[in-house]
């Protein structure tokens, strides 16, 4: 385990599309900051999804919302890099080496789930830097966003790491990850629509959504965050993550590589 996982991160910190991702995050995060301290308002749609800059804050917060922006980076860096796995036919060198597929799947998990909150931080980092005025932003509440933005983005890394390693394709795990970071919110919507039939079916559907990586991002993102529901979503990010590893080992292990 030790071995592959060591194997891992060096292959993803030597990739050029990792270093590229991080700069242009890096860019996105200054350059939003510096349109805001020029007191210019600005507003950006995705899929006739607008979200309006106001302030210094709204940067700040729109890094916890993983479908408007970081959360493609992450599902592309994610995908393509698992997908070479199976573009170069070199689990098979794993698999002689390592003897253990439950290795092989945690060790992209674990590499997959930093990466993921590397990016985030990341992008938190530079708007904090670039803000000009760190002494109040740096807050007790910055500080327990930042805290649940890297829970979520953990999660969301163990899910792009379970759609790239069940689906063999390079080019198609990428379009199924975008496409889910993309179209989380219409798809709980058809859901929530779904589930209108029973009150009990929708009060069910309206727990599992709230307790979603795209429901707990919405609630950081558009409330206030306290220490409790900070504890709660580190907790339930933790549950999603073990949840959707366990299942992605079940089947990985059936899988012939």
């Amino acid at each position: 385990m030790t071995n592959i996982l060591r194997s891992d991160l060096y292959r993803f910190v030597k990739s050029k599309l990792l270093y590229g991702i991080m700069v242009f995050t890096a860019i996105i995060a200054f350059s939003l900051m510096m349109i805001m301290r020029q007191d210019i308002r600005l507003g950006i749609s995705v899929f006739g999804n607008l979200t309006a800059f106001k302030g210094i804050e709204d940067v700040i917060r729109i890094g916890t919302e993983y479908q408007k922006g970081l959360g493609i980076l992450v599902a592309i860096l994610i995908s393509v890099l698992i997908g070479q796995e199976y573009q170069w036919k070199t689990w098979q060198h794993k698999w002689i080496i390592n003897k253990s597929r439950t290795s092989i799947y945690l060790s992209k998990a674990i590499v997959s789930s930093i990466t993921s909150a590397v990016i985030f931080l990341l992008f938190e980092l530079v708007s904090l830097i670039s803000s000009g005025q760190i002494s109040n932003i740096l807050t007790g509440e910055f500080v327990a966003t930042v805290i649940c933005g890297v829970a979520i983005y953990a999660a969301l890394g163990t899910v792009i790491c379970l759609f790239s390693m069940l689906i063999k394709n390079s080019t198609t795990s990428t379009i199924v990850c975008i496409c889910y970071v993309l179209f989380s919110e219409t798809l709980l919507s058809i859901i929530r629509n779904l589930s209108n039939f029973s009150a009990s079916v929708v009060k069910v559907v309206e727990l599992s959504i709230r307790h979603s990586i795209y429901g707990m991002s919405t609630i950081i993102s558009t409330t206030s965050v306290s220490a409790g529901m900070t504890i709660s979503i580190v907790i339930n990010s933790v549950i999603i993550m073990f949840v959707t590893t366990v299942f992605g080992l079940i089947v990985f292990r059936r899988y012939e590589l």
